[in-house]
């Protein structure tokens, strides 16, 4: 569960609808990418091959577009919505072609998969709040809390990396070797850093669940947990 502090980000993308079915709005296309999914999904060799040519497709389309408008907009400091709402479209049809060389029961598998990817924020998610279902107070106090233990995570962060910047953030290495030795220490120093403030993340999280445990009724609860399926295990773990 300490990936709580990270997952918002694909437990908001986790909404794009690409189909009807609750498991194609909710899976996440990149856990594809992982060869033990992949077994765990019995997905065959062939149907690999087809993956990866519709891959290629988005990557030469979406490449296509971000060179095109880099081309038209060479000052640009950000993409447009114009070319957002593209890329969007690609992805869209990424996962309508990816998903579709899928069987019901592998769409369901990723689906259990993916929510347990993600853990309990993925009931921030608006599908599969109304899956299991949550009501509109209950939505907010898991957003809203969530978004206040995520601010505090970032000042956290922010601060244990500070001087780390401060201290590093002006030297210029000499050459690849020093450059590579410069890196190594700033990466040092930033696991020490984060290492030091795992405890106060630790808590925030630990309270962060405690209102989640405290805001979802065991009949939720029980439905979320059987839309997650049978634990999966990489190897390792």
């Amino acid at each position: 569960m300490k990936r709580i502090l990270t997952i918002g980000v694909m437990v908001a993308s986790m909404g794009i609808a690409v189909a009807q079915s609750f498991e194609s709005q909710i899976s996440d296309l990149s856990l594809l990418q992982n060869k033990e999914v992949q077994n765990e999904l019995g997905i065959s060799e062939a149907t690999r091959d087809k993956m990866n040519k519709f891959a290629e497709d988005f990557n030469r389309r979406a490449n296509g577009a971000q060179e095109e408008f880099r081309k038209k907009n060479p000052s640009a400091q950000q993409p447009s919505q114009g070319l957002i709402d593209q890329l969007a479209k690609f992805e869209s049809d990424l996962k309508k072609n990816i998903f579709g060389l899928l069987n019901q029961k592998q769409m369901k598998r990723l689906s259990e998969l993916t929510l347990q990817a993600a853990g309990y924020p993925a009931m921030m998610n608006d599908i599969v709040a109304k899956k299991i279902g949550l009501n509109a107070a209950q939505l907010k106090k898991l957003r809203d809390e969530f978004q206040k233990m995520g601010t505090e995570v970032q000042r956290l962060q922010q601060g244990a990396m500070k001087p780390i910047y401060d201290k590093y953030g002006n030297e210029k290495p000499e050459n690849e070797e020093a450059a590579k030795a410069l890196q190594a220490k700033v990466e040092g120093e930033a696991q020490a850093a984060m290492a030091k403030i795992q405890p106060q993340l630790d808590k925030m999280r630990d309270g962060w669940l405690a209102v989640v445990k405290k805001t979802v009724k065991a009949i939720q609860m029980n439905r979320f947990e059987a839309l997650q399926g049978k634990p999966f295990k990489p190897s390792g773990q």
